[in-house]
């Protein structure tokens, strides 16, 4: 099936011939390179394999009818070998966290001392140590593609709201802080887009897989230094594509210092199987290109269809009242009738409220308890979670990502903007609600976003008798009556316009 170049092979290209160092050349491998190999094989292989049930099951509960980019970024953004979950702060954003990396080591180091003992003829693993970073090079690629699409397209970190702007500065949780200075910064966010993207389109091809392999290193390394130092929660997905990357990048390793560090001309032989078969090269063509197409074209094409038509997955998109979208002052609250004055220690008077341009309303209360929206995965426990520290072994793999199969079911518009809570994720200190608008009775069906209070229902009047001031009465989430007067303040946000804009404050 395949031959191996040989060192002759490689005198024969011209261009090689006036450079001094030797080449690698193909032969017999040492009984340690052998073992360390075996070891290195089955290690890097569980990492590109997807093995837990619960990835399969994903794959199984797409709807492919109404296929997106979230199914297809899903698939091949964030698996990796999780067998144990550990639920506790460490388990979520520390060192535990990594717990199962040991794991599969042991698996590697016992399959290989069992292929050692079988195996006692073989002159060397050129064979095998292609096909391992081949399997590991498209792993790394189409991930980092799939994490540059969502970063090109500003889709992982969009730009803050009205009700995020006005959020003081302690109800941000440390995770909310780091996505909010990068979506600020469309242009870097784009800018960090890019470099995943290009790591992971230069490795699809041979010629540039060491310099891609490189960026992915450097990426992603970042990312997982980033998740550590925000509690961000995705730490391990990062670390194991900059693990991956290192592994790409090993066997070039020599050549590069002999050309950064001793500066010297230096050359790098790579192994490459000789498919004498007709059908063996239409079959890998076949397999490459099938890859190629789903992970960098089709899902090109999704996030543009999703960019066009105002599917972001983290914003709500059903258009809110026309013109409404602002902060406001409460001039005036009343409860059951009786007139509320302003205090900063009432726990029912709104303080102030905020339309966004979507069909969201938010506003801030005294004091009052929520759960907080965490948004990632592996993030702080939800409500049917214990918060024990101890190891729960599961074959779904990552339950939090996909051990809910029902979450995977047919799509439902008619939920998708209720469902959608990045407004309020890791952020407390105001209560989102989602509304219906009836713009011929005028009247609004409010529904509390966070999970947590979805019981939690308002029905409200409204009249806008300038286009600045909104009047809201009817039944609160408590069943009291309630009067509001808002006032829209213009209010101007520096950390949105920039330094160098002329900002004005109007009371």
């Amino acid at each position: 099936m395949a031959d191996v170049i040989t060192e002759p092979d490689v005198a024969q290209e011209k261009k090689l011939k006036t450079i001094q160092q030797p080449a690698y050349e193909f032969n017999e491998w040492t009984s340690i390179e052998k073992v360390v190999f075996r070891v290195a094989f089955i290690f890097f292989g569980l990492f590109a394999i997807p093995l837990d049930l619960g990835f399969y099951q994903f794959l199984w509960t797409i709807d492919y009818s109404h296929l997106t980019y979230r199914e297809i970024n899903e698939s091949i953004a964030f698996y990796n070998p999780q067998f144990i979950n550990i639920f506790s702060e460490g388990g979520f954003f520390g060192y535990e966290s990594y717990v199962n990396w040991p794991f599969v080591l042991l698996i590697a180091i016992a399959g290989a001392a069992i292929w050692t003992s079988l195996d006692k003829k073989s002159r060397d693993y050129n064979k095998l140590y292609y096909w391992v970073r081949v399997l590991v090079t498209y792993r790394v690629a189409y991930a980092a593609i799939a994490w540059g699409y969502k970063k090109i397209f500003i889709m992982q970190m969009p730009a803050g709201n009205e009700g995020l702007y006005n959020t003081e500065f302690i109800d941000f949780f440390a995770k909310r802080l780091y996505w909010e200075a990068i979506g600020v910064a469309t242009k870097y966010e784009f800018f960090l887009g890019f470099a995943e993207f290009i790591g992971g389109f230069l490795l699809l091809f041979r010629k540039t897989r060491g310099i891609g392999a490189a960026i992915t290193f450097v990426v992603f390394g970042n990312i997982a230094v980033a998740n550590h130092a925000y509690d961000i929660g995705e730490q391990v997905p990062s670390a194991g594509l900059a693990l991956l990357s290192l592994f790409l990048m090993w066997y070039d390793l020599p050549a590069i210092w002999n050309l950064i560090v001793n500066q010297v001309n230096t050359r790098v032989v790579h192994y490459y199987p000789v498919f004498k078969q007709k059908w063996q090269n239409y079959l890998r063509l076949a397999v490459k290109w099938s890859g190629n197409f789903v992970y960098v074209i089709l899902f090109f094409a999704l996030e543009v269809y999703g960019y066009m038509h105002n599917d972001f997955y983290k914003l709500p998109n059903t258009p809110g009242l026309a013109g409404s979208k602002g902060y406001y002052n409460v001039t005036e609250f009343k409860l059951n009738g009786k007139v509320v004055p302003y205090s900063p220690f009432d726990l029912k008077r709104w303080q102030d409220a905020a339309f966004e341009e979507w069909s969201s309303l938010s506003f801030k209360v005294h004091n009052r308890p929520q759960q907080i929206e965490m948004f990632a995965a592996g993030s702080y426990p939800r409500n049917d979670e214990v918060y024990d520290g101890k190891w729960y072994f599961d074959w779904r793999g990552d339950v939090r990502r996909f051990g809910d199969t029902k979450k995977h079911k047919k799509y439902d518009p008619a939920k998708r903007d209720l469902n959608i809570t990045w407004e309020l994720s890791g952020l407390g200190g105001r209560q989102y609600y989602y509304y219906k608008a009836d713009t011929v009775n005028h009247v609004l069906h409010l529904i509390n976003k966070n999970k947590a209070h979805r019981d939690q229902t308002q029905e409200l009047h409204y009249s806008r008798p300038t286009k600045d001031r909104v009047i809201l009465w009817g039944t609160n989430e408590f069943k009291d009556l309630i009067y509001v007067v808002l006032d829209r303040t213009h209010q101007q946000y520096p950390l949105k316009n920039g330094r160098h804009a002329n900002l004005s404050y109007i009371p």
